[in-house]
């Protein structure tokens, strides 16, 4: 179908004598189109786009499971499973290790604090990827005996070192140890690991000690492999069964644990596969909505444009001669509408990307790829197919002798104004469906909101330091750097209380491990519950004001001492689940098989994992007793002051006066800290509440136009009423009740519909049932409201006509 630059001249003078209808369709295609591309965007890019390694589909993660995380697990492996798997495997070419930690490197200007990766040597290999510049870490560099070398991001090569090109082959310090400076890592390298995205500021090698490979309870290690040639994933999978399975029975403490193979990008997707496709259902339906009204719009144009037809049928044009100016506007419409919405799209990409990288890092880097561009093209084309070819079929079939006689003829028929009535029906439906989904998230949302995080959030705010650990031998960063840190930090005038725990509140990761309470059996570790472990300094449930419920706090003489006792704090989730509220104080635990621990006090709990999840049964314990070999401490300052962060400068000062080459960052606002970890509900509900906006005022947009339609093409017979003594209030009745019908049995139609999308939605909603009385009877409620209001100014308007006027018009 092509058109000369006559007839799209003549379209475009054609839609601007009808400013109207071209604008409301313009808009309307500019809404669904920009939406639509803007959520396809994000699924190519997390769901499509292959990864940027060698054969990608052969790469693969493996996991730890066990009776706790069940049988998809993604837990990590200890270094000694690690190496046995390693050197046992043949399906898998190669098997690589990965672990995270933090950096200090320093730099002219002062130490920097980054994020780290060390890897083994097979890895770089393993995924067949080339250094920006220089080499990246090989299997050389894993020897003991080898020089320290690091690999270093292009991102902090450009941020902290000015993209200075020298820096390879050069030495640095990190964490105190001359370090060689090797190459620059890919630009946005980022592995893909279950539902993590591993990232680093510094890639080191992996090199394992010896105490390490004995023990095979300290499970912190990433595994990713490479499918040999020929293997497939299930039999890598069995081998590597078999494999674990020898370990165990070596190793009795691991029984119930086994080991996990999956596609590496499959596994990474798998926690956002359905929320996006949901997303893409959704903006789908805004998109039909949107393509509904112009075809209502154009139907409408093209009852008006009836006369005109019936002219060229009646001087012999062929119908698709008759049909043409009607589908150039409708090219017109699509291409401009078009052209607007990839605008939208681009501005809706931008904030996707701003929303979801919080908790969504597999869209970190989104942008409009040149295949979803083509996509868009493909959706204008559809559109503007369906939008024109109905109106334009059913303009071109009209007898030309009916429509020249005027009248009835020339205006709205019966078959036209119940398609135009079905369109609206059918916008209704779909626009309430969106509302039921938004109001339903918002409701988990907010229910989020109003958890009690279980500690004062106002005036707190966290940061991390870090020193050299060379620097602290023998242990002593705690009683040398950190205490008296802390001391001066409490000497700042508006600082009122300030504490170091391993990891601060609201961060849903930590370490953790199975406990055996005295007088239990040691039969089987994986039956035995499971306990977060965190580290702090006295003073920190001063911090948090968390209120002690039975016994005491842990103070200055719960240190290293071999008099003193070990000794930690229990929370209450703990206390139910192990002790079913009992009091536990004075209760011990083995720490190891001749050694206990004992419970001294039991304080109120906090969501240190998050918002959507409940308190953990969780143990503190000192840094003298637990963390003498830290060298980077996560910080909870409470300060005396509505901006919690406007001490940063004074607190900086006061470490750096303690060890000029500390380096501090993530420098937050508690609050900022908590609205982070809602990042993924606000995601869903942005989008979700966006898209059933858009819809509902598309919907609505639809059926004010279809009845201003109506009210124009009735006036003859609303003049002969008025003319007859039919009151104001009768003509706004008449035509009101005919809006609502309209609206209600759209609602109908949409309840039926929602009743089966939102059982889909589960898990979005955080505890909300998807069949909630609230949320549905507010969204009916809602649509019916503003389509009454909908209503009411064609209806006004029908109290206008003037039977002179109209009568004389016929």
């Amino acid at each position: 179908m092509s058109f000369s630059m006559m007839e799209l001249r003549s379209a475009a003078r054609g839609l601007m004598r009808a400013p109207t209808v071209a604008v409301s369709a313009i808009l309307c295609l500019a809404l669904g189109i920009g939406a639509t591309t803007a959520i396809s965007s994000a699924i190519d890019r997390a769901l499509v786009q292959a990864l940027p390694f060698r054969a990608p589909d052969r790469l693969v993660a493996v996991f730890r499971t066990t009776p706790q995380s069940g049988p998809q697990g993604t837990w990590p492996q200890s270094v000694a499973n690690y190496l046995d798997l390693a050197a046992g495997t043949r399906r898998l070419s190669a098997l690589a290790a990965i672990s995270q930690g933090t950096a200090l490197v320093t730099l002219k200007g002062g130490a920097v604090q980054a994020s780290q990766l060390y890897v083994t040597g097979n890895l770089f290999p393993l995924l067949g990827i080339a250094a920006e510049r220089g080499r990246l870490i090989g299997p050389e560099d894993d020897r003991t005996d080898a020089p320290l070398t690091a690999v270093l991001s292009d991102e902090f090569w450009r941020a902290t070192l000015g993209a200075d090109p020298t820096i390879v082959g050069r030495t640095v310090i990190i964490d105190g140890d001359p370090t060689t400076i090797v190459g620059i890592a890919p630009r946005d390298l980022r592995l893909p690991v279950g539902p993590q995205m591993l990232k680093a500021d510094v890639w080191m090698a992996t090199r394992f000690t010896a105490p390490q490979p004995g023990t095979r309870r300290n499970n912190f290690l990433q595994l990713v492999g490479r499918l040999a040639p020929g293997a497939t994933p299930e039999a890598a999978e069995t081998e590597l069964r078999t494999l674990f399975q020898g370990i165990v029975a070596a190793n009795p403490e691991l029984r119930g644990e086994n080991v996990r193979l999956a596609g590496m990008q499959p596994e990474s997707v798998q926690s956002i596969r359905t929320p996006l496709l949901l997303l893409f259902g959704a903006v789908c339906m805004v998109l039909l909505i949107a393509a509904t009204n112009v075809a209502g719009l154009l139907l409408a144009r093209g009852v008006q444009r009836r006369r005109e037809q019936a002219v060229r049928s009646a001087l012999g044009a062929s119908r698709w001669d008759a049909m043409r100016p009607a589908l150039a506007e409708s090219a017109v419409v699509t291409v401009v509408g078009a052209t607007l919405g990839l605008g939208l799209a681009a501005a809706g990409v931008r904030t996707i990307g701003k929303l979801a990288a919080a908790r969504m890092p597999q869209l970190e880097g989104l942008g409009l790829d040149p295949r979803v561009l083509l996509f868009a093209v493909a959706v204008s084309a559809v559109v503007a197919v369906v939008c024109g070819a109905v109106p334009a079929w059913r303009g071109a079939s009209v007898d030309p002798q009916d429509a020249l006689r005027g009248g009835r003829g020339g205006g709205i028929g019966r078959s036209q104004h119940r398609m135009l009535r079905t369109l609206v029906v059918f916008e209704i439906a779909l626009s309430l469906v969106l509302l039921i989904g938004a109001g339903l998230v918002l409701k988990g949302f907010a229910q989020l909101l109003r958890n009690d995080p279980g500690f004062e959030t106002a005036h707190v705010m966290t940061m991390r330091v870090a020193v050299p650990a060379a620097a602290y031998t023998n242990q002593r960063a705690v009683p040398r750097f950190l205490e008296p840190a802390l001391d001066a930090m409490r000497a700042i005038p508006r600082v009122e209380s300030v504490a170091a725990i391993s990891a601060p509140p609201y961060v849903n990761w930590g370490n953790n491990s199975n406990i055996r309470y005295e007088g239990q059996p040691k039969d089987d570790p994986t039956r035995q519950p499971i306990v977060e472990q965190r580290t702090i300094t006295p003073g920190f449930f001063d911090v948090t004001k968390q209120r002690l419920i039975a016994g005491r706090l842990l103070n200055a003489s719960d240190d290293e001492r071999p008099e003193a006792p070990a000794v930690v704090v229990v929370n209450q989730a703990l206390v139910k689940r192990d002790f079913h509220g009992e009091n536990p104080v004075g209760r011990r635990f083995y720490t190891s098989d001749t050694s206990f621990a004992t419970i001294v006090g039991v304080v109120s709990d906090i969501r240190n994992m998050g918002p959507a999840t409940d308190p953990q049964p969780e143990m503190y314990w000192t840094y003298r007793q637990s963390g003498l070999g830290s060298s980077s401490f996560p910080l909870v300052i409470r300060v005396r002051g509505e901006d919690p962060t406007a001490v940063t400068g004074e607190v900086r000062a006061a470490l750096r006066r303690i060890d000029s080459q500390a380096a501090v960052s993530q420098e937050r606002a508690m609050p900022d800290v908590m609205a982070k970890a809602l990042g993924r509900p606000r995601f869903y509900f942005s989008l979700l509440g966006t898209f059933a906006g858009v819809a509902l005022l598309l919907a609505l947009a639809g059926l004010y136009g279809v009845l201003s339609y109506v009210v124009a093409q009735r006036t003859r017979e609303l003049g002969i009423r008025t003319a007859l003594g039919s009151s104001s209030v009768g003509l706004v009745a008449l035509v009101t009740r005919d809006g609502l019908a309209l609206v209600v049995a759209g609602v109908v139609l949409g309840l039926a519909g929602g009743a089966g999308v939102t059982r889909l939605m589960e898990f979005m909603l955080y505890g909300v049932s998807p069949l909630d009385v609230v949320a549905w009877s507010g969204a009916a409620l809602l649509m019916i409201a503003a389509g009454a209001l909908a209503t009411l100014v064609p209806a006004r308007r029908a109290t206008r006509v003037d039977p002179t006027i109209a009568m004389r018009a016929e």
